[in-house]
């Protein structure tokens, strides 16, 4: 079936009951052009696209969408430019959100709002009867204060309200993560530019002696949290650092260093004791932390919206790609059970808020 009888097909299912429905001729013409585009993906098709489909179409996507989920309402053309630009800008300082473009009758005059459809057409109807009004001879210096009124509110809002994407970009390194990081590539390099340093064995959660973690129980208790800043190699740091420095620092920006810090403990020791216990001693990295984090801020963001933790619909996605490969031996030498246990305990502690509801 092809993609521009698709198009047409769905142009057809909308039922156009009155003129506050109305599609322009250049709104048709443009979805032809976006079906042959995309169905013929040849040279011809792709300068149809560019010259007759993009200009038009970026209006009627505004129409349907930038104001809501309905299509915008036709009130009535004008039949020069001049006049259009005066009568939008007097429906700016009443308010009435209006879109005005060229088609085949003069300068078409589009509203948002349905509710909003009467006053936009008495406002045409007397610029119709009186063009020379005041009232319309002052509507561009009037709609200047509306739109800069509405740019501070709006300013105002936003310095108030943070939505997820906002909070992702906005987000700076907290002290803490900024530490963790530091910590890590210093104990990285220290163990990988000599090979006969005593780093590495001794921040490793034990040496393979005899017994259950022998060092721990004679008071190096260190071990149970230090392998996370031991890392094999460059990709192995970078990949981790990179994703401590966006999970940790959003949860330190929103909930404080007081609630990463216990995160990080916890979730390394206990991604650590995991490891230990399934494959013995010998693995290291940030990558138990890395999930576990993932799995707190997936799970509190979801039990708890106030908090202001979001996932990045990117790094989740990454996160979860290479947690799979990983599994799936796709990438060797992971430290599955590190991934694995850490996630758990990082999803447990996001989900307290919900666990607490219901208790």
């Amino acid at each position: 079936m092809s993609t521009t009888f698709l198009i047409h097909f769905a142009l057809n299912c909308v039922k156009i009951t009155d003129s506050y429905f109305t599609l322009s001729p250049l709104v048709l013409r443009d979805f032809h052009a976006l079906g042959l585009a995309i169905e013929g993906w040849s040279i011809v098709s792709v300068h149809l696209f560019c010259s007759s489909f993009a200009p038009n179409f970026a209006a009627f996507v505004q129409r349907m969408g930038d104001g809501g989920s309905d299509f915008m309402r036709l009130i009535g053309h004008l039949k020069n430019e001049s006049s259009a630009k005066t009568l939008a800008d007097y429906l700016v300082s009443l308010d009435i959100r209006s879109l005005v473009e060229p088609d085949a009758e003069g300068w078409a005059i589009w509203v948002y709002s349905e509710d909003q459809i009467e006053a936009g057409r008495e406002a045409l109807s007397n610029y119709l009867h009186n063009p020379g009004d005041s009232r319309f001879q002052h509507a561009s210096q009037n709609a200047a204060v509306v739109v800069e009124r509405k740019r501070q509110e709006k300013a105002r809002f936003e310095e108030r309200v943070r939505t997820p994407d906002r909070i992702w970009v906005s987000s700076t390194i907290g002290p803490t993560t900024l530490t963790l990081i530091l910590v890590s590539v210093a104990v990285t390099l220290l163990a990988n530019l000599n090979p006969a340093s005593p780093v590495r064995d001794s921040l490793r959660i034990s040496q393979g002696l005899d017994g259950i973690l022998p060092e721990v129980r004679h008071g190096e208790i260190w071990r149970l949290i230090t392998p996370i800043f031991i890392h094999a190699n460059v990709l192995h740091i970078l990949f981790n650092m990179l994703m401590l420095r966006d999970l940790g620092s959003l949860v330190e920006n929103r909930q404080g260093s007081k609630v990463l810090l216990p995160l990080v403990l916890t979730i390394g020791i206990g991604s650590n004791l995991g490891q230990y216990f399934y494959s013995g001693p010998h693995f290291e990295g940030m990558s138990g932390v890395v999930y576990g984090l993932l799995g707190y801020i997936w799970l509190r963001g979801h039990c708890d919206p106030a908090s202001g933790l979001h996932l990045a619909p990117m790094t989740l996605a990454v996160m979860l790609i290479w947690f799979f490969l990983c599994l799936l031996n796709v990438i060797p030498y992971a430290a599955n059970a590190c991934h694995v246990v850490g996630l758990i305990l990082g999803m447990v502690m996001g989900a307290a808020p919900l666990a607490k509801s219901i208790l």
